[in-house]
């Protein structure tokens, strides 16, 4: 391994971002672990590795059930309970996969000798394609799962910062104008669902093109398993994005990108940090290269 990468795959290195509406911590590298934290959010995407910072966010999404992304759910929820966070945290998993995890839940906590009587489920939200869920505990953030491609049955979500805002006929009125309209029942805002961010789990590299609306959040989440062109094949055998596949999203939705941050994950552990940095500066469209992030 080239040494400019000797923490590339240490999945407790974690790799920290900011945005423009959080702070990105966490680590994905494929086969190895997958979790990416959002403090201000209150929000986990996937858990293949589960560090201490982990534990105060109360809302986890798990885009599929592989273990590199999922085999620490319940690590958070027993470190939770040492530490005395007495809040329960909720756990969002595609609906497909949730009777499984039920069982591999229980079997992990027998497995533990968890005596029967004292076992207890925690909190699990079977997410369903294009259905609305407010987070439990941060009612202004609202979450839209939708469906991708994988080897497995897998979800990614775009998650909404939802507010009221006056309505167009209304700007410009007077506070006692505003009042007196309230008083007679007159309803002068509307609902306003802004996309924050939008993450894809696992996924083709056709999921980017059936789902377009991922392009309008402010942040943009997305794999990027393979890079160079003898592996193409090799992407679509193993349900991953192969870069290529990146390119030609940006290039057919061009003008329609409004992501202020698109951030890769997942790279193919063979890869150096090195050869990643240089294959995307050769291989990304000029005009995107800024707001691209690899996210090693």
């Amino acid at each position: 391994m080239a040494s400019e990468s000797k923490y590339i795959h240490n999945a407790l290195k974690q790799v920290h971002l900011e945005t423009s509406c959080t702070s990105i911590n966490g680590f994905s590298i494929s086969g190895l672990a997958t979790y990416l934290q959002f403090p201000e959010l209150d929000f986990v995407v996937d858990m293949g590795e589960c560090p201490l910072s982990a534990t105060s966010i109360n809302h986890v999404f798990l885009t599929h059930a592989h273990g590199d992304h999922a085999r620490c759910l319940m690590r958070h929820h027993s470190l939770r309970k040492m530490m005395g966070v007495e809040r329960d945290s909720v756990y969002y998993l595609p609906e497909k996969i949730v009777e499984g995890a039920k069982e591999w839940i229980r079997a992990e906590a027998m497995f533990e000798g968890v005596p029967e009587n004292k076992f207890r489920l925690p909190e699990i939200c079977a997410v369903e394609h294009e259905k609305m869920i407010p987070l439990k505990y941060r009612k202004d953030l609202v979450l839209k799962p939708f469906e991708v491609k994988h080897s497995v049955p897998a979800m990614g979500a775009t998650l909404y910062l939802h507010k009221r805002k006056l309505k167009d006929e209304y700007l410009g009125k007077t506070p006692s104008e505003i009042i007196e309209l309230r008083k007679n029942n007159v309803e002068i805002t509307r609902e306003v669902f802004e996309p924050l961010l939008s993450f894809t789990g696992d996924c083709l590299g056709e999921s980017l093109i059936q789902n377009p609306e991922i392009f309008r959040s402010k942040i943009l989440v997305t794999e990027c398993t393979f890079l160079d062109e003898a592996d193409e094949p090799m992407s679509r055998k193993k349900g991953h994005t192969h870069l290529q596949h990146i390119v030609e999203a940006l290039e057919k939705f061009s003008d329609k990108i409004l992501c202020e941050k698109i951030i890769l994950t997942h790279f193919s552990m063979k890869y150096s940090e090195r050869h990643i940095r240089d294959t995307l500066d050769k291989k990304l469209p000029e005009r995107f290269k800024e707001r691209i992030i690899p996210f090693i």
